[in-house]
């Protein structure tokens, strides 16, 4: 394997990292590093001949002396390589992941430089190794993506899946709540057996098993990007759930609301803010206590 040639090389520092990264991507040479790293705290035995041979003629003066064999450069080099390449198979087959705590948003690129942003209380997994040829990836929650043209693209999900060559869309799949939105482009969703196209300005929504298809939406990116949460007759259990996961706290209501749908918006930034968008509506009252607990109830 040419890259393998190459590798050993730059071991041997017969040739720069630089001339090394025409063969194998940054990722690689990342990887290596580190498994080089490890194996630079292993030392070989250090031998004092003259102090051996010694000891062994006194010893068996009567016996042959065996000469005592360093190993060469080259079969350390060839020894670390090895290792490097068992490792390194063992890594590059790992999954890759990003996660989200309560209250929290990241953003990053997938290997062929696509854009993800995650929302709080989710988790994307991957394997980056071939991803050029096929790059798919799991969620669990609610994701952004910007998707650089190419091969499929795919976004598993536990409750349906969605595939597109290059577009911009937004993934949410928590409980029985399963919903995508295309912002740009056309993207394919599997949802049981069926198939459904969601062109630029559509969404396709799953909730409680009833799916829902609707078009001519305005908006041109997810509100969670601007810092705030959006619903269209949800049922009031799925908002207390996203205002317990934007802000890390624990709410309390009268249960009975729970199906009761609601349509509005509440910000990520002010939680006086958001639990007045969430009761007023309803005719509810809220009191925050300490230790992240909210209780709502009825006026």
């Amino acid at each position: 394997m040419k890259q393998n040639y190459f590798l050993a090389k730059w071991l041997n520092k017969e040739i720069t990292e630089v001339e090394l990264l025409k063969y194998i991507s940054n990722d690689e040479l990342r990887s290596y590093k580190k498994i080089i790293a490890a194996t630079s705290l292993l030392e070989t035995p250090k031998y004092n001949t003259e102090e051996a041979l010694l000891k062994l003629k006194i010893a068996h003066k009567n016996s042959k002396v065996r000469k005592l064999n360093i190993i060469p450069q080259f079969y350390k080099v060839a020894a670390v390589l090895a290792l490097l390449l068992t490792s390194y198979y063992f890594i590059s087959n790992k999954n890759t992941s990003y996660s989200t705590q309560l209250a929290e948003k990241i953003n990053f690129e997938l290997p062929d430089n696509s854009k993800v942003n995650l929302n709080a209380d989710s988790e994307i997994t991957f394997k980056s190794k071939n991803w050029k040829n096929k790059r798919e990836l799991n969620l669990k929650g609610e994701a952004y993506f910007s998707v650089k043209k190419g091969s499929k693209f795919r976004v598993n999900t536990n409750l349906g899946s969605v595939s597109v060559l290059g577009t911009h869309f937004n993934v949410l799949a928590r409980d029985a709540y399963f919903e995508v939105f295309c912002f740009e482009g056309l993207v394919s969703v599997q949802y049981k057996n069926e198939t459904i196209k969601v062109p630029a300005g559509s969404s396709f929504k799953v909730l409680n098993s009833k799916s829902e298809f609707s078009e001519n939406i305005p908006e041109t990116n997810p509100s969670w990007l601007q810092n705030n949460s959006s619903f269209k007759s949800v049922p009031y259990s799925y908002v207390i759930k996203e205002i317990e996961r934007q802000y890390n706290i624990e709410v309390t209501y009268d249960k009975s609301y729970a199906d009761t749908l609601f349509t509005g918006t509440f910000t990520h930034t002010n939680l006086d803010t958001a639990l007045k968008a969430i009761c007023i509506p309803l005719n509810f009252n809220f009191t925050i206590f300490s230790e992240n607990k909210v209780s709502i109830k009825v006026q």
